[in-house]
């Protein structure tokens, strides 16, 4: 099927059509078949409408992997809104930044999960929301937030549930005329990326993503009635893009995690009799780690792409052995592309997938090019990994500058990476040119990691690095000034991140300085402070 003029909402219907009765997400204790998936997103869309969403307006979604995320995405989709995709882990500071910088208009949320009290966390940035009414919602700070919804059926003072928006009768609205308006340049998500001047960037991607579905579906060989393991975050690319799109294409069933347990992941792939999954080098790194992993059925599994962070050859190998996969593709990709820009073919040698290459999977362009005068680089040279094509983002939301930084006058997104395409026409990683280190999969921005702590009063100045790790693949190591005449202990350092930054940006080892190397010009000397973390990190086996 030619997708390049379908919309996300066409496509449902048309999945709904072929396979009604089939399976299209397991989770939280629900089978949602499509046909019913489907009626439900057209309840939700006529709530949305009623509330006042429309084509063009903005639906903030802060909800675990989940039926309710993917109804709350769906009905935008097919109203012509657009979901901004909210981390889990982040906090009220991110998340306020996110909220105000994106003009969320509603916001989808969990009332408390994992002990962790979201509804307080709304509270503290949207004081007096319980007094509104939703749909006219007035916080100052948040000028544009009208309603805030909580997922499933969880009532609240001045909130609505899901369930009771889709219930609910709104004279005069029009789905049908609202669905005919969206359009395939309409954005349909906002997902919010770190970067080197520290504040969180939003990409923006339309209906094209279809495109980039089918290219996955094919290069994995899924087919209808595949179960797919949901696990990557769906507020990720990953999960929302790269998964459940082709899943939804193709008559696949999405079978949702809300949080990873590689226990609970085996247990599903017996039970759900799982094909297709993906995931960073620390889900299978986990999985192997299982007691009694070698005696599990899994010869169910087709399928898996592994990338995220570099795949190790001792790892790749044990994971295509021991949990009996066809195929083990390695793949490359970034937010600003749609999460998979390569991807090794199915039946790739698996020196391939360690060697972490990969080819291009659809119709569009990769091309390494000399970052310095914009010369592409012959094969088999180092330069920087531009892509140009459909898989690249609209731009960022309201940030022209990054935009442009981004992506060049002639459509190429600068990707920052380095690599060289080898003479059997693989991409290869060779580095990173941007300073981001990967943690578990998500990527940690010392600029932003840095601003956080230079609020500290006691904090003078920090510089913050990757160093490796078995599990993680990298973890956060901080150099910290401090304020001078201020006491500050490690502790004190990672105390002040916890509960205040996401997780993964908190720093596992903080190491106190009086002063860091400088240039004659007084600039710190990064690359010696990340070598000096390395030999201390090497040295002492950590």
């Amino acid at each position: 099927m030619d997708w390049t003029g379908v919309t996300i909402g066409q496509a449902l219907r048309r999945s709904a059509e072929i396979w009604p009765d089939d399976d299209f997400v397991v989770g939280m204790g629900q089978r949602i078949t499509y046909r019913d998936f489907d009626a439900q997103v057209d309840s939700m869309a006529k709530g949305l409408l009623g509330l006042g969403v429309g084509r063009g307006d903005h639906v903030a979604c802060w909800l675990t992997n989940s039926p309710a995320w993917l109804l709350t995405w769906f009905a935008c989709c097919r109203i012509g809104a657009t979901v901004v995709s909210i981390n889990t882990r982040y906090k009220v500071s991110e998340v306020e930044y996110i909220l105000a910088q994106s003009d969320a208009k509603v916001l989808v949320a969990m009332p408390e999960y994992w002990n962790i009290d979201y509804l307080g966390m709304i509270r503290e940035m949207a004081p007096g929301f319980e007094d509104a009414t939703p749909g006219r919602m007035d916080i100052a700070g948040l000028p544009e937030l009208r309603a805030v919804v909580l997922w499933q059926d969880v009532e609240h003072p001045g909130t609505m549930s899901q369930s009771a928006l889709m219930t609910q009768k709104h004279d005069g609205v029009d789905l049908a005329a609202a669905e005919a308006a969206v359009e395939v340049e309409d954005p349909v998500i906002i997902i919010y990326t770190s970067g080197t001047t520290g504040q969180p960037k939003g990409a923006m991607h339309c209906h094209r993503v279809l495109i980039e579905g089918q290219n996955i579906a094919r290069g994995m060989h899924m087919e209808p009635g595949d179960k797919v393991l949901g696990h990557m975050p769906l507020y990720h690319v990953a999960g929302s893009v790269a998964t459940t799109i082709p899943t939804m294409q193709h008559g696949c069933c999405l079978v949702t995690m809300a949080e990873w347990h590689a226990g609970e992941a085996l247990d599903l792939i017996e039970r759900e009799r799982i094909a297709i999954m993906g995931g960073i080098p620390t889900h299978f790194f986990d999985l192997l780690a299982q007691p009694g992993v070698e005696d599990r059925d899994t010869h169910c599994l087709k399928s898996a792409w592994i990338g995220g962070a570099p795949v190790t050859p001792a790892i790749a190998r044990k994971v295509k052995s021991t949990l009996h996969f066809e195929a083990l593709q390695a793949v490359y990709g970034m937010t600003e592309t749609m999460g998979m820009t390569t991807l090794s073919e199915f039946d790739a040698p698996i020196e391939v997938t360690c060697e972490n290459k990969g080819k291009i999977v659809g119709d569009y362009e990769v091309g390494v090019f000399n970052p310095a005068t914009g010369i592409q680089v012959p094969d088999g040279e180092d330069g920087e990994i531009w892509v140009r094509g459909y898989l690249v983002m609209l731009g960022y939301y309201k940030n022209p500058e990054a935009t442009a930084e981004a992506i060049t006058p002639e459509g190429w997104f600068r990707t920052g990476d380095l690599g060289q395409i080898d003479p059997d026409g693989y991409l290869l990683i060779t580095g990173r040119a941007k300073e981001l280190y990967i943690v578990g999969g998500s990527n940690a921005y010392p600029a932003e990691v840095e601003r956080f702590l230079e609020g500290h009063p006691d904090i003078y100045q920090a510089v913050v690095c990757g160093v490796p790790d078995a599990r993680m693949g990298e973890v956060g190591f901080t150099f910290v000034m401090p304020t001078p005449g201020a006491s500050l202990s490690q502790e004190d350092v990672i105390s002040h991140c916890r509960g205040a930054i996401a997780d993964y940006k908190v720093p596992r080892y903080v190491e106190i300085v009086e002063d860091f190397p400088r240039t004659s010009t007084n600039k710190i000397q990064r690359y010696l402070l990340q070598q000096d973390a390395m030999a201390r990190f090497q040295d002492n086996d950590a």
